[in-house]
């Protein structure tokens, strides 16, 4: 990897193998559904076109052009590493619908190459706060030109005021970068113990920034790659909705509503006083601010669509037809719900038959608000019920027709094998949500272990063949039959309801 800035992007380390629910196509047609506008396809089942800018190690990308094979798929990246592993993983996948390719925001804004095209679906996660002003005008260029007609953009950044409390060490991070000859990783560490000094030495700010010790907490339980690639770029900066919905005006987008589902019940989730103070203010763009300023927001998930079709109305039908599937079994008698601005608990009365009806498989939107419980909460209601459960990973959406399970057991081999191995993984595609589920290492050495024997085995040979590969998965504790006895009774059918598996 090159050890100096491109761009003033710090590209001494490869970024993490994560994957965003919120950025899968079906989600994104829900949440623009949600908001009143036109989802990009008419129906599931139609083709279209996928661009991630900025697509780090491709991971994501991958997962979901193996569960959308309808759907072609593009992932630009500046760094090479990146887009190489992107290639490797959909090589040894099999997957025909996805290409890589190198990028520079800059450039691709002076000459849109004709062989991207235009794109239905175009979405990029955490880059656009980490780039400098004038690589985001380049950046917001490509996004005017890659769009098609009713797109959809996704831009999920850093925002503010939530980061406040960063500053401080953001700024001594990237100071120390630049006063030293010291490798990436090791200013981090060393920010890190500096900081560690200034607080048992009681310095000020960490009395009037509390956010301060809680960001520093946090740091410590990041990965030196994420931390690097979070803090020491030289454009390093959390926006406001305001600033971020000012500036891709100037490539003809305009906002259409916010892919973090829970955000949907806001101001009427707040305090009354609260809410009023929001909904009284002038204009749309202020009322977000204010009301980002109320929750303390750290991270926007904003959808766009370019201004010429964004009066297009989405229609109740087009909401009802959309299929939902159960992810995880729900126990208790009430459900609490993490969300951006609070913890929302849910007692049973309100979801249980939406739990009991995805229990027994796929069911539509429409099905669901026509349950005896839901009719009774009212529509408005009932939906925000439904947002609460996608949000919290309970249900998902699943709109597309189902990918073959084909298509996504070659991908799942190789990401079970790849984590088997170390690698950071931490998703599988599933066929039947057109996007990925969440896994734990255990889960994934498991899998792997489950496949090697050609789910030819009980609960202890899963165990004692997880213990032949090394450490464990979790790194300290061996999985013992007991957890296998879940995997192979609980977890494996459970994917195999989501087409994560045969």
């Amino acid at each position: 990897m090159p050890s100096v800035d491109f761009h003033g992007y710090d590209a001494s380390a490869g970024y993490t193998y994560g994957f965003c629910p919120e950025m899968a196509p079906d989600w994104l047609d829900l949440a623009a559904t949600m908001a009143g506008s036109a989802p990009a396809r008419a129906s599931g089942d139609a083709p279209f076109r996928y661009l991630e800018l900025g697509c780090g190690q491709g991971m994501g990308l991958c997962l979901l052009a193996a569960a959308n094979p309808q759907g072609q798929f593009v992932g630009v990246d500046f760094l090479p590493e990146h887009v190489d592993h992107g290639r490797a993983v959909a090589q040894a996948a099999g997957l025909t619908n996805i290409q890589f390719s190198d990028g520079d925001f800059v450039a691709l804004a002076q000459q849109w190459p004709a062989a991207f095209g235009q794109f239905d679906y175009v979405t990029l996660h955490g880059v656009y706060s980490w780039i400098t002003p004038p690589v985001r005008a380049a950046l917001v260029r490509c996004l005017g030109q890659a769009t098609a007609p009713g797109g959809l953009v996704y831009i999920g950044y850093n925002a503010q005021p939530g980061w406040l409390g960063s500053v401080p060490f953001r700024h001594i991070s990237r100071l120390l970068k630049e006063e030293s000859d010291q490798p990436s990783e090791a200013v981090v560490q060393a920010s890190i113990a500096l900081f560690d000094q200034l607080a048992a030495g009681g310095a000020n700010s960490f009395r009037i920034l509390p956010g301060l010790k809680s960001r520093l907490a946090a740091v410590k339980r990041q990965a030196s790659n994420y931390l690097i690639h979070e803090y020491l770029h030289e454009g390093w900066h959390p926006l406001w909705h305001s600033e971020v919905a000012k500036e891709v005006a100037d490539g003809g987008l305009a906002f259409v509503g916010t892919a973090s589902l829970a955000e949907t019940l806001l101001p009427g989730a707040l305090p009354p006083p609260l809410g009023a103070t929001i909904a009284e203010q002038a204009s749309s763009v202020l009322r977000m601010d204010v009301q980002d300023l109320v929750i303390n927001q750290s991270f926007r998930r904003d959808v766009f669509r370019p201004a010429s079709s964004s009066a297009s109305v989405a229609s109740d039908a087009v909401l009802d037809a959309m299929m939902l599937r159960l992810l995880k079994p729900v126990d208790g008698d009430s459900l609490t719900i993490a969300t951006s601005f609070s913890e929302i608990t849910l007692q049973a009365p309100a979801y249980a038959e939406i739990v009991a009806a995805l229990g027994s498989g796929a069911r539509s939107m429409g099905e669901l608000l026509a349950l005896p419980a839901m009719r009774k909460q009212g529509r408005s209601n009932a939906l925000q019920i439904i947002a609460l459960l996608l949000h919290a990973r309970i249900a998902g959406i699943g709109r597309s027709a189902p990918a073959s399970i084909q298509t996504v057991q070659g991908l799942n081999q190789f990401i079970a094998n790849g984590a088997a191995r170390g690698r950071r993984y931490d998703h599988l595609a599933a066929a039947a949500l057109g996007s990925a589920v969440a896994v734990t290492p255990d889960d994934l050495l498991l899998f792997d272990a489950w496949l090697a024997a050609e789910g030819r085995t009980d609960a202890t040979s899963l165990a004692a063949a997880c213990g032949e590969g090394g450490a464990p998965a979790a790194g300290d504790t061996a999985i013992t039959p007991e957890r296998a006895a879940v995997f192979l009774d609980q977890t494996l059918e459970r994917w195999r309801k989501l087409g994560v598996v045969a």
